[in-house]
């Protein structure tokens, strides 16, 4: 080969090198709740996890479950943070809007209950809430049945009977209508549970605590995507579980994105949240589901949902097929 033919090929291996397009990522959106429970979404984003993965992700907040199941089935987002009680409840026809192709399944586990059941200033038991109004998500679904299940066992309260409810959506929604007397007690969430504790409300109880081994919020897509989809789905969860791992390992990091996406936290408020974030009943270590706490979730149903009886298979509302792949890798 001459030397002009050699300098002739390098020139077009570097024009052809410039013209190629940049190596292309896949555009996912996620649908969250609000709270620091998403802080592992949050770090997956910002500490590059999912493009490493190679993928593009966006997260925005849901007004309420059924809102966000809504946008789900409707292919607005790919994946969800959702509760696994809402899964379980729409999966069974329970859900708020009934959908004959409802496929959403569960895949990682994002926490174990970390929330906390807070009254207004002027109710300190269980057994004044007599006669009052809880706030939650659905009556059908979101932690209902666990606050239910909490005030039963604390003082023999049945919902319906002794008290009633006030539907208005996700956290943000349950503390705007505890701070306007809408409702007295309701489900709230970190770091807005200790928000409301620092103005003189009271934390009952925490979800964790009263109920042992419970499967809160879990990462959610359709079975239908993710079989169209199954290496988009694969990169999601080691993405995921890699993000999960940081949460555990590097305080300073997590604090760092906790404050980004939380601007009202304070240094002690992070310092706090984040104890409680790697603490019993917080996230899920190495975003694995726990069976047990699908279990839990599955007995409340059994109880509190439409359908009576013994609950059924978990395998019906989770597939860890996706999570084995992405930890043998």
């Amino acid at each position: 080969m001459t030397r002009f033919a050699a300098l002739f090929l390098l020139s077009a291996g570097a024009a052809i090198t410039m013209q190629a397009p940049a190596f292309a990522q896949t555009e996912i959106k996620i649908t969250t709740f609000s709270g620091a429970t998403n802080v592992v979404t949050w770090v997956a984003i910002e500490k590059g996890f999912f493009e490493k993965e190679g993928l593009k992700a966006t997260a925005e907040r849901t007004e309420g479950s059924k809102q966000q199941m809504a946008d789900l089935m409707a292919g607005k987002y790919q994946f969800a943070s959702s509760s696994f009680d809402n899964i379980v409840a729409y999966t069974e026809g329970e859900g708020d809007v009934k959908y004959p192709d409802y496929d959403v399944v569960a895949i990682l586990g994002v926490h174990q209950g970390l929330t906390s059941v807070v009254s207004r200033p002027e109710i300190t038991d269980y057994k004044q809430l007599k006669g009052k109004t809880a706030a939650v998500d659905s009556a059908n679904s979101g932690y209902a049945t666990v606050l239910f299940q909490i005030i039963k066992n604390k003082a023999h309260l049945v919902q319906g009977k002794d008290y009633q409810l006030a539907v208005v959506g996700g956290t943000r929604q349950r503390v705007e209508a505890l701070e306007s007397n809408t409702a007295q007690v309701g489900i709230v969430s970190a770091p807005n549970d200790e928000q409301l504790e620092a103005k003189g409300y009271h934390r009952l109880g925490d979800v964790s605590q009263e109920l042992g081994a419970y499967q809160g919020s879990t990462f959610v897509v359709r079975r239908s995507y993710a079989k169209a989809n199954p290496k988009v789905v694969e990169a999601f969860t080691r993405a995921i579980i890699a993000a999960s791992d940081y949460v555990f390992a590097n305080k300073a990091g997590t604090i760092e994105v906790m404050k980004h996406n939380l601007k009202k936290m304070t240094d002690a408020e992070a310092e706090s949240t984040y104890k409680r974030l790697i603490g019993p009943g917080g996230l899920s270590k190495h975003a694995q589901i726990s069976i047990k706490g699908v279990e839990t979730v599955l007995k409340l149903r059994s109880i509190y949902g439409e359908k009576k009886g013994p609950a059924p298979d978990p395998k019906k509302y989770v597939d860890v097929s996706y999570y084995q792949k992405a930890m043998k890798k």
